[in-house]
Parts: structure tokens; sequence; C-alpha cells
């Protein structure tokens, strides 16, 4: 980038992100009307037991709110909304907050509940992200957020596309984005230079090893031990979307590992002109060692962590241990696990292009 280019960029992506928040509170915009809860209150209770002998409580709340968008603006509203004590499929609401409605042929007396409005924190929260990326990162910071732009609009044509062809065809729609998704990422964030070309030729290479190792190994076992049933809501085929985000998944991971080791070598050769291949090959494998335990516990608690809420509400539900965690836990702890094998795997194939590409013209020490 050229000389303060980098902070044009940033005032241009905190406007946008500022007017994103200002549209937030111009109601009359949304599609579906727009209501705001003044009061709410507890008119029925209700215990009941499913067919596991799952306890649960069903409360009816009576729910008066001001329509706050379309021609109705104003207009009184009273709401009756159920919801569990397990909170599984539904909500409860309170006073204050700003909900989505569905009114048929303005039929108020039949108004029900979309969802909560939460655009307004969501965009406080990315304006929050996008300052401390650009006051810390700086000219780096920016450059990761037009990668992080590139990418979203790369996977929103990877979802376009995938609508148009037979639900088989996202893996080979993935295995044909990655490598767009990983020369654009790295070359937005680094430039295009020696530690660039290498980070993207590992990652190309470990990420295609570990998904083809991932997947013959899954497919050799019938993907027994696998539990779908997170995913039962989704009509297209479940194990080829699960194939699919193990790729995203083991991408990620490679790259991430693949950038720290080519920008560590590179520095190392910069400092020792007459390293042999094989004395800086060792020297990235050190490196890698020294890292691989962070990045497979990092690996680790991406992936768990999301499951922590399903697993709450199992529990909660007084479902067995032995129940829980097969079903909430499966899927995460394979994507965790080849994902680990990639980071693995990336650091002797990153050690060994690195110290080929990096020493080449080298005066070595006899």
């Amino acid at each position: 980038m050229k000389k303060y280019s980098w902070k044009v960029l940033s005032v241009v992506i905190l406007l946008l992100n500022a007017w994103w928040i200002f549209q937030t509170f111009q109601y009359d915009h949304y599609q579906e009307p727009l209501g705001k809860i003044t009061k709410v209150k507890i008119v029925e209770k209700n215990d009941t037991i499913d067919e596991h002998q799952n306890k649960d409580i069903i409360s009816t709340q009576q729910i008066h709110l001001t329509l706050l968008s379309t021609k109705n603006k104003g207009k009184e509203l009273t709401i009756l909304n159920k919801f569990s004590q397990s909170r599984i499929k539904d909500q409860e609401y309170k006073t204050g907050d700003l909900v989505f409605l569905s009114i048929k042929d303005n039929d108020f007396s039949q108004a029900t509940i979309i969802d909560s409005k939460r655009d307004t924190g969501l965009a406080i929260l990315m304006l929050g992200f996008v300052l401390l990326l650009i006051v810390i990162g700086r000219k780096s910071g920016v450059a990761s957020l037009i990668g992080l732009l590139i990418n979203t609009g790369l996977f929103y044509l990877l979802l376009v596309l995938y609508e148009h062809v037979s639900s088989q065809s996202l893996i080979w729609l993935s295995l044909l984005f990655f490598p767009i998704i990983v020369a654009s990422t790295l070359i937005v964030s680094n430039g295009w230079n020696q530690k660039t070309k290498i980070s993207i030729l590992t990652t190309l290479c470990s990420t295609l090893i570990t998904f083809v190792l991932g997947v013959s190994i899954i497919t050799l076992l019938k993907h027994k031990g696998l539990r779908y049933e997170e995913m039962e809501l989704i009509t297209r085929p479940q194990h080829v979307l699960f194939i699919s985000s193990l790729l995203i998944g083991t991408m990620g991971a490679s790259m991430d590992i693949s950038i720290t080791l080519s920008t560590a070598m590179n520095e190392i050769s910069q400092r020792h002109k007459q390293l042999t291949p094989q004395s800086l090959y060792q020297s990235g494998i050190q490196v890698g060692s020294e890292v691989i335990g962070p990045m497979i516990n990092t690996m680790f608690f991406s992936y768990l962590s999301g499951s922590i809420p399903l697993i709450l509400i199992f529990l909660r539900n007084d479902m067995s241990f032995n129940y829980t965690f097969p079903i909430s836990l499966s899927l995460e702890m394979t994507r965790a696990l080849i994902g680990s094998i990639g980071i693995v795997l990336t650091i002797p194939i990153t050690s060994y292009i690195a110290s080929i590409f990096l020493t080449r013209g080298n005066q070595y020490e006899r």
C-alpha cells in the first residue's frame, strides 16, 4: 500500500460500519414489521414430560407491544408467546425487547413474533473489532479486513453456485475454491514475496494431504461413530456438508502454522546466509515443535466451545453423559482431530519446502 492509503481505507471501513449502525435504527426499511415490547406478564405455566421422561415447564406470556414500523406505527398489540424452561426451540421475551412480527392481511389479532432484533448489537461489536484491528494492526490490520471481505465474497459465491448444482457437488466446489481463498488471504495480508509463495504452496500441499487422509479414514470406517443428528434440519446430504467443512477447517489450521513457520524461517535465513538446507530444516522443525502444543489446544478449544450450549441443554434436560457427548461432540472432535493432523503435517512440509527455497544461492560453511 502507498503512503497514507491504509489510513484512507481505514476511514472508509469505519464510515461504512457507522452507516450500518445508523441503518439499524431506521425501522421502516426492514421487510418485516417491527415492534417494541412494553409489558410482559406470565399467564400460565404447565409441567410436561416427554417420551424420554425429560421434564420441562411450558410458560405462556401475554406480551404488550407497540408497532415501530409500517403505516400502523404506534398501534398497540397484545400477543401470546409460549416458551419452555429449557429454551431449546423457543425463547422468553422481556420488556424493552425489539421483535420482528408476522402479520398476515393486516389481521393484528393473529400477529405472531418471529424473532428478536439483534443487528444493532452485532454492528456495534463489529465496529469494536474493526477499531481494535486498525489501531493495533494498522496497515496489516486493514489488509486483514480486506482479505476477510474478499473471502466472505468468495464463500458467498460458492454458496450461490451450490444452489444451482447437485447436492453432491459441494466437495468439488470447495476443492475448486480453497486454493483461491488461500492465495487471496496470504497475498492480501503479506504481499507477493518469497514467504507468501512458500506459505501458499505448503498450505495447499498439507491441506490436500490431510483432507485425503481424513476422508479416506472416514470412508473406510463407513462414517461409524459420527452422529449427524445435530444437522437434522439440513435438507441437503449431511455427510457432504461435513466433509466440506473438514476441508475449510483444515485449510485454516494449515495456513496459520504455515505462515508462522515460513516467516520465522525467512528471518533465520536472512540473518544466517551460510545455513545449509539441512540446518534450516532443523530450525523449522524446532520452531514448529514449540508452537504445535498451543496450536492444537487452540484447535480443540475453538471447535469444542461451540458445543457447550448444546451440552448444557441436554444435561439440563436429564440426558445421560453417554448420550449427550457422542451426540454433541462427535463431529466437533473429528474436525479437531483432522485439523490437528493437518497442523502436525504442515510442520515438516513447510520446513522442507522453505529450507529449499530460502537457501538457494547461499554460500554454505565447509
